[in-house]
């Protein structure tokens, strides 16, 4: 008899292609799980231009006690830059020490950087034409200081084992693996002091870096070159060739410094979302210095995102751009150089106080930017003056 049981309930069961529910509820049906696509690993991805201390920039920071405070300087932009996963900027001058200088050969305050790294900075960039101002002391001190403060920095190293260790930067964020390159076209003609190595602009030195960096498994390769010719708007044919070599050899994006002026964004190689894979823009201006002639007064702040989908693949989904304009006045009684949203300058120059020849360049600063990118969204963040503007007492703050 139980034999004859098992045997039933096992037809019963193993019948219907092993849907035996349907046997025994035929007017029933499995309850159906719905699978939601994964979300993708997401990153912000922000730039930032060149950060530059002429003189007066180190007198108008300097307090009565003889220590610096660029806060104020930084103030108005710190929001925006914290909102990012990962802000890389492009320090342009040596933290050789005491005594301080500006143009030609600088050194200027460890706090410019140091309060630009409490601001939202993540990263700086160390390989330019000012490198070598002040030799292998400049050199060495400014990586010592980064070290010291945990900071991390890419384009010069104290010697080869150094370079051999830590170049290319690997940032680890969010599950990415961003690496970071940075290339100068030169040191203004002085001299690398040895044994210290500076990341040189050459077609060899890209391709072998690309390559460490493929082969350390990097999900993201991003190469900021200082290059170009100063004060030209517009990219000229070497860095085009280099941009494109960059990308023959597996970089993904590419942002360039030096020419103190923004040049264009170019945008290529769309996917089928439409979104360009290929990001390059060519310079972005002057994130702080004393310049005040026409289009060196402020820069741009790009900000990207990358997403890796759930097949494993990285691609952009997001791109835009903010431009800047550098107040030089008195806010609150302090003269300082005061890096302002243009647009929101712009748009609430009354509350912002700014009048008479400062805003007609603020004006035409912000009209020459947009006349130049027009291909990428200006930034949708939204400052709100209440918040953010000096016209605030100081019982405000």
């Amino acid at each position: 008899m139980k034999i004859l049981l098992f045997l039933l309930l096992y037809g019963l069961f193993a019948s219907n292609n092993g849907a035996w529910w349907q046997r025994l509820f035929p007017d029933k049906r499995p309850m159906e799980v719905v699978q939601e696509e994964p979300v993708p690993d997401t990153l912000t991805l922000m730039f930032i231009g060149d950060v530059m201390s002429h003189m007066p920039q180190v007198d108008a920071a300097r307090l009565a006690d003889g220590t610096y405070d660029y806060a104020p300087c930084y103030r108005y932009l710190a929001p925006y830059i914290a909102s990012a996963d990962i802000c890389i900027a492009n320090m342009e001058v040596p933290l050789a020490g005491e005594p301080y200088s500006g143009y030609p050969q600088f050194s200027c305050p460890d706090a410019m950087m140091s309060q630009l790294f409490d601001a939202g900075v993540d990263v700086f960039l160390t390989a330019n034409n000012h490198t070598c101002d002040k030799g292998a002391k400049g050199i060495r001190r400014t990586i010592h200081v980064m070290d010291s403060l945990g900071i991390p920095h890419t384009g010069t190293w104290l010697d080869s084992t150094d370079y051999f260790q830590r170049n290319p930067l690997i940032i680890d964020k969010n599950g990415f693996r961003i690496a970071v390159l940075n290339y100068t076209y030169g040191t203004n003609g002085i001299p690398v002091p040895k044994p210290f190595m500076v990341n040189m602009l050459d077609s060899v030195n890209i391709f072998n870096d690309i390559a460490t960096a493929r082969a350390t498994d990097a999900d993201y390769i991003i190469v900021m070159p200082h290059w170009g010719i100063e004060y030209e708007r517009k990219q000229n044919k070497k860095q085009e060739a280099y941009a494109n070599y960059m990308y023959e050899c597996g970089a993904n994006m590419v942002i360039g410094g030096h020419p103190h002026v923004v040049q264009p964004i170019t945008l290529e190689n769309r996917n089928e979302y439409g979104v360009a894979q290929r990001f390059t823009a060519y310079s972005l201006g002057n994130f702080v210095s004393n310049q005040r002639k026409r289009y060196t007064d402020g820069g741009i702040i790009v900000k990207c995102t990358i997403v890796r989908d759930t097949n494993g693949t990285v691609r952009i989904t997001d791109y835009e751009y903010l431009p800047y304009w550098v107040y030089r006045g008195v806010c609150f009684g302090k003269y300082q150089y005061y890096i302002l949203p243009a647009k929101d300058a712009v748009e609430y120059n009354a509350q912002y106080n700014i009048h008479g020849a400062d805003s007609v360049a603020l004006n035409l600063f912000y009209n020459d930017t947009k006349s130049l990118i027009d291909n990428v969204p200006e930034s949708r963040f939204i400052f709100g003056y209440k918040t953010f503007g000096p016209w605030q007492t100081a019982e405000d703050e």
